[in-house]
């Protein structure tokens, strides 16, 4: 009984064995490794454009507050002022020196009266009635005037320039859009500090175009190129939207065989918000530019 019951189990592995082993071969095999290796990311997400982080370039107080979280702004539009009220002190003085012309037209005054002298002694010579020292020391004089005319007009040009520097600090209080765009998010409420560790004033997205970021086989990037036109499903009803390539990538990942590829989508009408699902990879995912490559290729 017992060598019947060995026999049975022999031939049962007999028949198990072979099953086992073309499971594991096509398991390991290199065609099931390629395939987890190149297979496609197809399915990605809309992204703005642009994003930009504006920021103080200088620390203080946020003391007056322009916009509020999803107001539109242009590039240059002022977000908020960091208080400068010691700065506007400082450039009232700097712009009275920079309009007082007391010591330039004193100064001139003296250079004019000096020269009248100068002139006047200088033709006396001749006739005997001076010396050439009392001409010298009037030229000395005269110069002295001519210094100190050009010193008053130095003076004047520094307080000018005095009032536009006290301007450009007064600018880098005041915090302006970088981009065209929809303020998404403020980091720093009225009365609240910016500091060097944390100038960030508000996160700005610019979505009147998207972008969809894919990585595909290096033979699909192969077939298309920079411009080129497509089709892309947005949505969960997989809408099919036309949009343009931006970016192919030069490098593919060795380990997973993919690269990247992104697609630029016109939203002027914003009839799409940034992070709906997007899917590449449709029958008519390549328009006719792109498809005929693909025809060469093959």
């Amino acid at each position: 009984m017992f060598r019947n019951e060995s026999r049975k189990f022999e031939t049962n592995c007999a028949v198990i064995r072979p099953l086992l082993v073309v499971i594991c071969g096509l398991l390991i095999s290199p065609l099931a490794i390629g395939q987890v290796q190149t297979s496609q990311i197809t399915r990605s997400f809309t992204e703005p454009i642009e994003e930009s982080v504006a920021a103080s370039a200088e620390i203080g107080i946020i003391a007056e507050v322009h916009v509020k979280e999803g107001d539109l702004v242009q590039v240059g539009d002022l977000l908020a002022v960091i208080n400068h009220a010691v700065l506007k002190e400082s450039l009232a003085i700097a712009i009275a020196r920079s309009e007082s012309t007391a010591a330039l037209d004193a100064a001139k005054s003296q250079k004019a009266m000096l020269e009248s002298q100068l002139e006047a002694i200088e033709s006396l010579v001749d006739g005997g009635h001076t010396n050439k020292f009392e001409v010298m020391q009037k030229n000395a004089e005269y110069q002295t005037a001519i210094s100190e005319l050009r010193a008053a007009q130095d003076d004047l040009k520094l307080a000018q320039l005095e009032v536009q520097r006290i301007k450009a600090q007064i600018a880098d209080r005041t915090i302006k859009s970088p981009i065209n765009g929809f303020v998404t998010e403020l980091h720093k409420q009225l009365g609240e500090n910016v500091s060097n560790n944390a100038p960030e004033y508000a996160t700005i997205v610019r979505v009147d175009k998207l972008k969809v970021r894919f990585y595909l086989s290096a033979e699909t990037l192969r077939s298309i190129s920079l411009g080129d036109s497509v089709v892309v499903r947005i949505g969960k009803n997989r809408q099919p939207v036309n949009g343009n390539i931006s970016f192919v990538s030069p490098i593919i990942n060795p380990n997973s065989g993919l690269g990247r590829l992104d697609v630029e989508i016109d939203n002027q009408d914003l009839g799409f918000q940034s992070g709906i699902v997007c899917y590449w990879g449709e029958q008519d995912s390549v328009t006719s530019q792109a498809s005929n490559r693909i025809e060469q290729n093959n």
